[in-house]
């Protein structure tokens, strides 16, 4: 037997149910009692099935826009000007106001042609009915139980605004039900105006657009309130099927529903069938004029200046607000790029790849035929052996043979040949297989990238990914390229040695720029009996050779000894906190001196960018602020970058020494490429070249800026080609970029360099020690106070008689070293003292891995 609820409430609807049906039963009016009853509970089913308590929270949403978010760079004038946008669907919102009346009106109704056009195809009676057309449905129905099919919708504007801010797409009862429901909501809360422009301003009209004002600009390249009577209609025609009726897809199905709007507005008296005609021919124009591709869409036209940078900061800005916000929230996004930067950093880069790319010539491997000569005859007995599938081409040989021929050879006849015929079509078929082409004659590209960033601020002002934008082409290689930096490495390396010296002075391994090394050929037992045997790029030895020319020079045998000399154990603290490898660590073996592991580029010009800052880290940003469509600030990245401390990783001494040193670099180094382009101001910075030619770097700084530049194939086993070196290759494009981008900026010095304590001292140009009687090649240096050489140089014997002049003083803290110009001397007997040798020592570092 079922038990009865024993809830309060099952209890208390029970005991009002009975007592309202013995009401409704009991008396002389039962069967008008059971009637209303009927209907009551009928329409209460209807409203269960169709509404909602949450519609009428709704409804506040409906005037409410999915707009496209716009990102934000800095021009010359310090002004925020847009570079980009980020929208999946182009809308643009139109006021109703902006469609002003029409001044020669073709019709007693004078609104704007736009809204007379829409509301004669889609709702005549707009403004005279509630929000549902009972005349029209029941017109509907006829029609299209006549028809035998769907013929006639009887939707009013106002149900399709319903179902395009609320509801599916579906086919139902249960859906058309709900869209009635919230239509005559809408009519309650909304005058009819708004709701017409709500309606103007969701529809989609195809290839991407929603609304008239996306629509207008995509397919007429003007503002919707400029658009002429047969532009307005063919706006109009796109609502029900846009991609059929669209006139890049199908002008002639465009032209047939667009004489079927014509026909409409005379219908419903807007406008004269003259008139109508008069119109009409009037967009034969437009329709001849028609050369655009069937796939165009409004995405492609979306601004969209500098794509590696649009495409960097998207993916950033969708980890902290969201991918949904970010395309339809209306967002102004507020970045650090610099304008200026960025347009020279693509004009230095991308020519130059695209012309090292022709240089290096590496081209693809083609002889994909050799697998099928080769072992074709025995692979289908190999498959049955081993269940293997059949192992066949996506195409044929013959069309590989003739898709090569005619992409190497017979293209370029073809097109010289059309171009004497004029033949409007084949050429836009050669046109476009030339610029759907990725890769020219089946050369790999020779990839890039450059970064820049502002060592105070940590701003990054100019971003370049590689070789283009595309979609098989979208690495964004600052970031993503893990290359070995090779002797731009050294730099990073030498600042850590320096810094330890002063911190822990020791006349016997201290590392400054005037301290002497041997420049020979090394040689080292691994322990997997394997031999290391580093050389420097010429393969060519300077005997003993002060560091600072050995950095100019970029002596690779010289950065092992200075590891060997100071111990990789005590720079390792130094050397993680200016690289700041989250999540890796620097390998403990000797090669580390040579940038033999790898590291992004972004973190290398991050490591340079502290060197820059006087040896503090810098926290780069990409993104300073994002505002939401009324302006209120959502999200402040400017705060979460002030609350990671700045550390101090080295000293601002050291942090000196290796500018002054790179300076030498780029005067009379390794990286005098970079003096091509005028550069008007003090620059430091260093090469960096790996293996085979594989990686070309230059990486290197201004007061104002901090940049690197590589080149290198994305397949990191291929060399670019013998002599690629990075003073051929990235030192002419720094030297551009950095020219060019900083033209207008005034000139000006590091701000540190009034907190550096250093001492200058004459030593000698042969020891780097302090000069004897018999020292002839002197110059200034630079040390830490507590490195500062104490001992006489004697390594030259009594046999020079030599007239010293007085050394120049460079009146600026990080300048050249001056080589000094000394009379003529005269060799009287051959010295018998053989110069002293500084004998190699490891420091504690015995169990490293070599």
């Amino acid at each position: 037997m079922k038990q009865e609820p024993v809830g309060l409430f099952e209890k208390y609807f029970i005991i009002w149910f009975r007592t309202l049906t013995e009401k409704i039963w009991t008396g002389d009016k039962k069967l008008r009692n059971t009637s209303i009853a009927i209907f009551a509970f009928g329409v209460l089913n209807v409203f269960l099935l169709t509404g909602s308590v949450k519609d009428f929270f709704k409804l506040k949403e409906a005037a409410v826009y999915d707009i496209p978010s716009t990102l934000y760079g800095m021009n010359d004038k310090g002004e925020y000007e847009p570079i980009a946008e980020y929208y999946k669907f182009s809308r643009i919102p139109v006021k109703l106001e902006q469609l002003k009346a029409e001044q020669s009106p073709l019709s007693p109704d004078n609104r704007h042609k736009v809204i007379q056009c829409f509301l004669s195809t889609e709702d005549n009676s707009f403004y005279s009915h509630n929000g549902i057309d009972l005349k029209g449905i029941a017109r509907a129905f006829v029609v299209n139980i006549m028809a035998g099919r769907v013929k006639e919708g009887a939707s009013t504007i106002t149900q399709q605004v319903a179902r395009l801010k609320f509801l599916s797409i579906e086919r139902s009862i249960a859906r058309k039900a709900r869209e009635a429901w919230l239509a005559i909501l809408l009519e309650l809360v909304y005058p009819k105006d708004k709701i017409l422009e709500v309606y103007l301003n969701e529809i989609p009209l195809g290839h991407g657009t929603i609304g008239v004002g996306a629509a207008s600009r995509f397919y007429f390249r003007k503002e919707v309130q400029d658009v002429t009577w047969g532009e307005a209609a063919i706006l109009a025609s796109l609502t029900t099927r846009p991609t059929q009726f669209s006139p890049i897809v199908n002008p002639v199905s465009s032209m047939n529903k667009v004489r079927i709007v014509f026909r409409k507005l005379v219908e419903n008296g807007r406008m004269s069938v003259a008139d109508a005609e008069k119109e009409y021919a009037s967009l034969e124009e437009y329709y001849t004029n028609l050369n655009r591709s069937p796939n165009d869409s409004a995405f492609s036209d979306r601004l969209n200046r500098f794509p590696y940078v649009t495409e960097y900061i998207r993916k950033n800005l969708i980890r902290s607000i969201g991918s949904g916000r970010l395309y339809n929230g209306g967002l102004k996004i507020y970045s650090t790029i610099n304008i200026r930067h960025q347009e020279e950093a693509e004009k230095a880069l991308l020519p130059a790849l695209q012309r090292q790319t022709i240089e290096s010539n590496q081209r693809a491997f083609r002889n994909i035929d050799a697998f099928d000569d080769l072992y074709g005859s025995g692979y289908s007995l190999i498959a049955d052996l081993y269940d293997l599938p059949e192992f066949k081409f996506r195409i044929s040989r013959t069309e590989r043979t003739f898709s090569s021929a005619y992409q190497e050879d017979l293209r370029d006849e073809f097109f010289a040949l059309n171009l004497l015929t004029g033949d409007d079509f084949l050429g836009d078929l050669i046109d476009k297989n030339y610029t759907s082409q990725t890769t020219k004659d089946h050369l790999l590209p020779v990839e890039g990238s450059l970064i820049a960033i502002r060592p105070e601020t940590g701003y990054i002002t100019a971003l370049v990914g590689g070789s283009g934008f595309r979609s098989d082409n979208q690495q964004i290689r600052p970031f993503q390229a893990f290359r070995q930096p090779g002797s731009a490495f050294k730099p990073i390396l030498y600042a850590a040695a320096m810094d330890y010296s002063g911190q822990n002075p020791d006349p016997e391994k201290n590392v400054t720029p005037a301290t002497l090394f041997a420049d020979s050929p090394l040689q080292y037992l691994m322990e997997d009996g394997d031999e290391w045997a580093p050389e420097n790029y010429s393969s060519e030895y300077s005997g003993f050779i002060l560091l600072r020319k050995a950095l100019e020079q970029s002596k690779n045998s010289v950065a092992v000894r200075v590891l060997e000399q100071v111990g990789l154990s005590h720079l390792m603290e130094s050397l993680r906190g200016l690289l700041q490898l989250n999540g890796r660590d620097i390998p403990y073996n000797f090669s580390v001196s040579l940038g033999s592991f790898e590291l992004t580029p972004y973190e290398l010009t991050r490591a340079y960018a502290a060197l820059a800052s006087g040896g503090k880290t810098v926290n780069p940003i990409s993104v300073l602020y994002v505002e939401d469509n009324a302006g209120t600030v959502i999200k402040d990245f400017r705060k979460d970058y002030e609350d990671v401390d700045r550390k101090q990783i080295i000293s601002k001494e050291a942090a000196f020494l290796i500018t002054s040193m790179m300076r030498d670099v780029v005067e009379e180094g390794t990286g005098r490429g970079v003096l091509s382009y005028g550069l008007n101001r003090k620059a430091y910075g260093k090469t960096g070249t790996t293996n085979n030619f594989r990686d070309a770097w230059f990486v290197g700084y201004t007061p104002e800026l901090v940049t690197s530049v590589w080149f290198g194939y994305d397949v990191g086993t291929i060399s670019l080609g013998r002599g690629m070196t990075g003073g051929k290759l990235a030192a002419p494009v720094w030297g551009r970029f950095m020219a060019r981008a900083l033209d207008r900026e005034p000139v000006i010095d590091f701000p540190w360099l009034a907190d550096v304590k250093v001492t200058k001292k004459t030593v000698c140009r042969m020891s780097g020690k302090l000069p004897g009687n018999q020292c002839h090649d002197l110059f200034e240096e630079y040390f830490i106070p507590q490195t500062a050489p104490k001992e006489i140089c004697n390594d030259h014997g009594s046999s020079w008689n030599v007239v010293e002049t007085k050394p120049s003083v460079s009146s600026t803290p990080v300048a050249r070293t001056e080589k000094k110009k000394t009379e003529k001397v005269e060799k009287l007997t051959p010295s018998a003292k053989p110069p002293k040798r500084k004998k190699s020592v490891f420091s504690g570092d015995e169990e490293i891995d070599y």
